[in-house]
């Protein structure tokens, strides 16, 4: 492939991506390909007027990598690109390993402020290891979709591979043609990683008896991204036909009416959403069953890693597992907001509604947690009821009773977060009052008093 087509190639990759993109940051390790990317991107610059920087990160892992940031400046010195040098501690208890803990500490230097994009210089050989790799593990449709050309970075730099369809043999040539010179890491050559494993000796082999592996793995990839994003576009619209309005909940009823294939693939669009560890195939089957089971809407809270597959009565949501215990008893001087339980109860003051103010003023007022016992008088011409009873009715489910404010005025119980006001503590008419609302609930925007 001649350089003007390469860099034709990555002329009409710039022009797609979507706007901003006027300020480039590239990752320059040094090595063929994001030095041939550097220079593709300096010789761009004219035509497209973009600033373009580049970063260097030293990890340390390999014996003598230290000197290769000063090869890096070198060559941005020569291409009159701004360089910075960065170094970092990897985590060597990653649970990926050692190289998903070189990488991650690597990007979250790359993809700190200052640039709309980051310019990665993966390519096509990179993209059939990657598919390879990941079909090897057992990876879905998601999975084997491999790595994406251009990834939004939603308020941070977004990943841009112009190269991601170029084979390695056309860098090559670019850097030869052009006298580049560039770092070959010894530790590439080290078979003991997966990754080179693949590379340095499954790869060759395959592509020696079936010459264009590596473009129809890389095609299997852009195929099975296709697959992925029809994938979310149906869980996306079976959410929105399961949504409650005005709540982040969903309706059960109609999930478990959903085939299995269907019902799975909108669980793991959620998860993914809430950046939850992706169960594997096993666990989502049994995810499934128990979402499934007729004993579920009596109440079912699910431990998915960081967050918690939550299923009461007719609705599901996501929520964080984080400990969410509320304070034994915080005293309400008058405050706009107190934080509890993961949450916060905000007094916003209103005429006729909520809480009299006036039977407020002769305190104290302290949130408690539930102790036991409690009962409430809603209606004005009912019984006072059990708080059990006014919780179940309320629909909170189990493992939320615990942690909900009540709040006290002296040794009378005046409210109670999805339940409602005392009928002795109601704002009359046209007179000041307090409506407290309790930001904590999960799933759900903010719960303002209900009467049940």
């Amino acid at each position: 492939m001649p350089s003007t087509d390469l860099s034709a190639r990555v002329a009409a990759s710039w022009q797609r991506l979507p706007a901003p993109a006027g300020r480039i940051r590239v990752g320059l390790s040094g090595g063929l390909d994001s030095t041939v990317l550097l220079h593709l991107l300096a010789g761009l610059r004219g035509q497209f007027h973009f600033d373009l920087t580049a970063t260097h990160v030293r990890h340390g892992l390999v014996p003598g990598s230290a000197a290769w940031g000063d090869v890096c400046r070198a060559l941005c010195e020569r291409l009159d690109v701004p360089f910075a040098v960065h170094d970092v501690t990897v985590d060597r208890a990653h649970p990926g390993g050692l190289e998903a803990a070189a990488r991650d500490a690597r990007r979250a230097v790359l993809l700190e402020g200052g640039a709309d994009w980051l310019a990665l210089a993966h390519h096509r050989d990179d993209q059939a290891e990657t598919v390879l790799f990941r079909a090897l593990r057992g990876a879905g449709v998601r999975g084997a979709g491999g790595m994406r050309a251009v990834v939004p970075g939603g308020g941070k730099p977004g990943l841009w591979r112009p190269l991601l369809d170029v084979p390695r043999s056309a860098l090559m040539a670019h850097a030869t043609a052009h006298d580049l010179g560039w770092i070959d890491d010894p530790s590439n050559a080290d078979s003991h990683f997966s990754r080179n494993f693949l590379r340095n000796d499954i790869l060759p082999a395959v592509s020696a008896r079936f010459p264009g592996a590596a473009a129809g793995l890389a095609r299997l990839g852009r195929l099975a991204a296709e697959a992925s994003d029809l994938l979310d576009e149906l869980a996306d619209a079976d959410l929105a036909a399961l949504a409650r309005p005005g709540s982040r909940r969903y309706r059960r009823a109609g999930a478990v009416g959903l085939t299995s294939p269907r019902l799975r693939n909108v669980l793991r669009r959620v998860l993914a959403a809430a950046g939850a560890a992706m169960p594997d195939e096993d666990r989502l089957v049994e995810l499934e069953r128990q979402f499934r089971a007729a004993a579920a809407p009596a109440g079912l809270r699910l431990p998915l890693g960081s967050v918690a597959l939550c299923i009461y009565r007719d609705e599901w949501w996501l929520e964080a597992v984080e400990c969410r215990d509320a304070p034994a008893a915080l005293v309400w001087s008058g405050e706009a907001t107190l934080a509890w339980a993961g949450g916060e109860v905000a007094f916003r003051p209103a005429t006729g509604q909520g809480l009299a103010a006036a039977l407020l003023a002769g305190g104290p007022c302290l949130l408690r947690r539930r102790g036991g016992g409690e009962r409430l008088r809603v209606h004005p011409d009912g019984p006072s009821r059990a708080l059990k009873k006014l919780l179940q009715e309320a629909g909170v489910p189990g493992w939320l009773r615990d942690e909900l404010p009540l709040l006290w005025v002296g040794d009378q119980l005046a409210w109670i977060a999805g339940v409602g006001v005392a009928a002795q503590f109601a704002c009359p008419a046209g007179a000041a009052g307090w409506v407290p609302v309790w930001s904590g609930w999960p799933g759900e925007p903010e719960v303002e008093q209900v009467r049940v």
